[in-house]
């Protein structure tokens, strides 16, 4: 299947900047969302090896992060409202 791209990197742009990460999915070619989020990762791979960056460190910080504020979630929704 061929998808159009043409326009991602300005979408995922604007997006990021916003910080309304559950936007991504739309508009990426009206993909399902797993199919969407996969085509947005070989794009970020792509640009990870034109500009020298090591996709393996950028995925296990990412992985960290993520990890990290889900705990922070969980234990803001485990704290009783008073």
């Amino acid at each position: 299947m061929s998808v159009q791209r043409d326009h991602w990197l300005e979408h995922v742009d604007e997006i990021i900047r916003s910080r309304h990460y559950t936007w991504l999915p739309q508009g990426l070619g009206g993909e399902p969302v797993d199919e969407a989020m996969s085509w947005l990762v070989t794009d970020i791979m792509h640009i990870c090896k034109r500009s020298g960056v090591d996709w393996e460190d950028i995925l296990q910080r990412g992985q960290a992060r993520f990890q990290k504020e889900e705990i922070n979630l969980l234990a803001e929704i485990s704290v009783p409202q008073s």
